[in-house]
C-alpha cells in the first residue's frame, strides 16, 4: 500500500494505492488542501514505516530508511528471527500470511530454530 499525490492544474490531490492479485487499485481519498485529507496521508506514510519501537530489531540499518514494501522479506525475516510477539503482530498487519509463508520457506537469513517455531506457528506442514 503507498501513497500517490497527483497534481492537476495548481491543485494535489491524494490516492491510497493497493494490490490486488495482480492488478494496481486506487482509491480516492480527496484533496490535500483539506485537513482531513492532509492527516489521513500523514497517518498512512507514518503507517508504512518501521514503529520506534522495533527500531532494535534492525541494529544493522537505519530503520526510517527502510521500505516494507521493497525490503519485505528483510522485514519479515528480521522479525521473525529476533523480534517479540508484539512485533509479530505488527507483521502480521503489515504483510499477508502468503507472504510471510514464502519468506519462511525460502529465506535463507532465518535458523533453524526459528524456521521450525513459526512453521509450527502458521501451522505448515513440512510438504508444503
Amino acid at each position: 500500500m503507498s501513497i500517490l499525490i497527483r497534481t492537476m492544474g495548481n491543485r494535489q490531490y491524494a490516492y491510497l494505492v493497493r494490490r490486488s492479485g495482480t492488478r494496481t487499485v486506487q482509491t480516492y481519498l480527496g484533496p490535500m488542501a483539506r485537513a482531513d485529507v492532509a492527516a489521513k496521508v500523514a497517518a498512512l506514510r507514518k503507517e508504512g514505516c518501521i514503529p520506534p519501537p522495533f527500531y532494535r530489531y534492525f541494529w544493522d540499518t537505519d530503520p526510517t530508511a527502510v521500505d516494507l514494501h521493497r525490503h519485505a522479506a528483510y522485514v519479515i525475516s528480521r522479525i521473525l528471527e529476533t523480534g517479540s510477539l508484539h512485533a509479530v503482530w505488527w507483521l502480521q498487519r503489515q504483510y499477508p500470511t502468503n507472504t510471510i509463508l514464502q519468506v519462511l520457506a525460502s529465506n535463507k537469513g532465518l535458523s533453524a530454530r526459528s524456521r521450525r517455531f513459526w512453521s509450527a506457528w502458521f501451522e505448515v506442514s513440512r510438504a508444503s
